[in-house]
């Protein structure tokens, strides 16, 4: 870099940033005012993801999709990653995914120019100003304190600082560049940028929180455990969880995210509650009451998990990493408890070290609940018509199939409602997402090619639906080579709100259900693009084959097409309720 007497130019401490952050790859589509960014860049080797000392590569890639490429880096393998959008409309094809990433408090960088100031008031293309689309207050609406102006070389360093500090705080940024000014110098010669990392404990909090917590169980209470999504973010969270569900006698229950923090052998281990929840585990959720303790393990009081109502155990005790995360009002979830209630921000790996730690040198003296029953599911499910697939065989036959280091994703279809219903716990050679709190259909490529683009050496798979197919069709052969997996749902239309409708509008007339779908060829689009493509047969007899063909391949995305029956319900979906 050049550290000329007038100091760093605007692009080359951008780019300090983005090494220090260990960005690797921007992801988008060039044109407008990115032209001067992406000169510096080198195209994305498509062989082996680039080395951060070699600076970002880019990635071409449509902005709807690439919104979401930043999130699946983050969920594999907690890489920060960057996408970026022409001037102007384009910034809301990308703005998808940094709603997602606000949800779940994924730290994610999304950059976007604006059309030069010299052009406001003269009708230009692209008018990002007040007078056009007013791009910045946009943003600002949805991410306040999270837009930064980069149209100053003066303050451009300090604003990246700020940046870093919210990427630390698990938050994500958009940086606005006015792409002049990034040719000018900023007068300072270095950036002093960082790499992100966790918060430090606090040895003496920690002590003191565990002690409350043991003095509250200590009366012979009952605890049971929900583990929160940021669990996947701890490593080694599943054998923490068991010991402590160990030390306490406490049954867990999990989110959907929050699975990848639990152990599938861990005796006491209920099931996803709510959304596709199992049966044993909303028994145990229903009959929290002011008798028992609920100790929340990153804190998930999103309506999917908790369908809109309070905690209702006598105490709650909830341990989160992220300061003013979704949901808090006033940097606490308390008003979402409905008695007593204690938060700890820290660190989730050492609080947990802490709790089982200490516990174990004086174990607590609570309510030891019994094992949880082999099958979490009690209730019957009908199979479905014939010629489509059952999703009872489909998930469960899959489940027996994951290599080690496996990270799938859920679209908004009917697998991420199912998927956990069906296979009940989660897996040891698999972690599986949904960003289902924007619950844009379509983000599953996206999140594929960041999870990929971090992870080189993973096996990654999604399950998307015939719906949500239509929002990345197009970018289908950007992702040919990188070697993806991707079931396609079909069912002909879209099947969650199907399966709603009998719910929130008995008697309605089908022709007004409005959830048709025009059928298509998902495997002769995918060949097209330059996929391999099978169909499934409804009795499963070749997907073992089209497993070892795709192992066999390695570099070669794939597309399978699985017939399913809209008509076969099987998760639960409590939000029906609500709508």
């Amino acid at each position: 870099m050049n550290t000329a007497a007038s100091g760093l130019t605007g692009y080359e401490a951008l780019f300090d940033a983005f090494t220090a952050w260990g960005i690797t790859t921007c992801t988008g589509v060039t044109g407008g005012g990115l032209l001067h960014l992406l000169r510096h860049m080198e195209p994305y080797p498509r062989e082996a993801a680039p080395s951060s000392k070699d600076g970002p590569r880019f990635f071409s890639l449509g902005e709807y999709a690439a919104g979401f490429v930043p999130l699946g880096s983050y969920l594999a393998t907690g890489a920060l990653g960057c996408c970026v959008a022409t001037t102007g409309a384009a910034t809301k094809l990308l703005s998808c995914g940094l709603s997602d990433a606000k949800l779940h408090d994924i730290p994610a960088v999304f950059l976007v120019p604006l059309a030069s100031a010299a052009s406001h008031g003269l009708c230009p293309l692209q008018d990002t100003s007040v007078h056009g689309n007013n791009i910045v207050d946009q943003l600002k609406a949805e991410l306040p304190g999270g837009v930064f102006l980069l149209d100053e070389p003066s303050t451009l360093v300090a604003l990246l600082l700020q940046a870093q500090r919210r990427l630390q705080r698990s938050k994500p940024v958009v940086l606005v560049i006015e792409p002049m000014a990034l040719n000018q110098q900023t007068g300072v010669e270095s950036g002093a940028f960082s790499a992100l990392h966790p918060l430090a404990p606090d040895a003496a909090r920690m002590r003191e929180f565990v002690e409350t917590f043991r003095d509250a169980v200590d009366d012979g209470r009952r605890v049971v455990i929900l583990a929160g999504e940021e669990l996947a973010r701890v490593p080694r969270a599943g054998r923490l969880t068991t010991q402590l569900c160990e030390l306490l006698g406490a049954p867990i229950v999990w989110s959907i995210n929050g699975a990848n923090g639990v152990e599938r052998q861990n005796p006491m281990g209920h099931g996803y509650i709510s959304f596709g929840g199992n049966d044993a585990a909303m028994a145990l959720w229903s009959s929290l009451g002011e008798d028992d303790i609920l100790l929340v393990l990153g804190a998930c009081p999103d309506e999917y998990t908790v369908n809109l109502q309070p905690y209702n155990a006598g105490q709650t005790f909830v341990i989160t990493s992220i300061e003013e995360g979704y949901g808090q009002a006033n940097g606490s979830f308390a008003h979402r408890a409905r008695h007593a209630f204690l938060q700890w921000v820290t660190p989730l790996d050492s609080a947990l070290h802490a709790l089982v730690e200490q516990l174990a040198v004086r174990p607590p003296r609570s309510q030891r609940a019994r094992p949880a029953p082999s099958d979490l599911n009690d209730k019957p499910r009908q199979p479905p018509r014939p010629g489509h697939v059952d999703l009872r065989q489909f998930f469960s036959r899959l489940d027996r199939l994951w290599t080690p280091g496996t990270i799938g994703f859920d679209d908004v279809c009917l697998s991420y409602k199912d998927r956990q219903y069906v296979t009940q716990r989660p897996h040891p050679n698999a972690r599986f997402f949904s960003l289902y709190r924007g619950s844009a259909m379509g983000n599953v490529l996206g999140l594929c090619i960041g999870a990929r683009q971090a992870s080189p050496e993973g096996h990654v798979v999604g399950f998307t639906g015939d719906g949500c197919f239509r929002l990345f069709a197009g970018c289908l052969s950007e992702a040919s080579t990188l070697d993806l997996l991707l079931f396609v749902l079909d069912n002909g239309n879209y099947g969650i709100v199907e399966q709603v409708l009998p719910v929130t509008h008995p008697g309605l007339e089908s022709h007004r259900h409005h959830t048709a779908l025009t059928r298509m060829g998902y495997g002769d689009v995918a060949r097209a693009c330059g996929w391999m493509a099978f169909d499934l047969k409804p009795d499963l007899s070749n997907l073992d084959a089209i497993m070892g063909f795709h192992r066999a391949r390695p570099g070669q995305s794939l597309l399978v097409t699985v017939p399913v029956d809209t008509d076969q319900v099987l998760g639960p979906n409590p939000r029906a309720a609500n709508l």
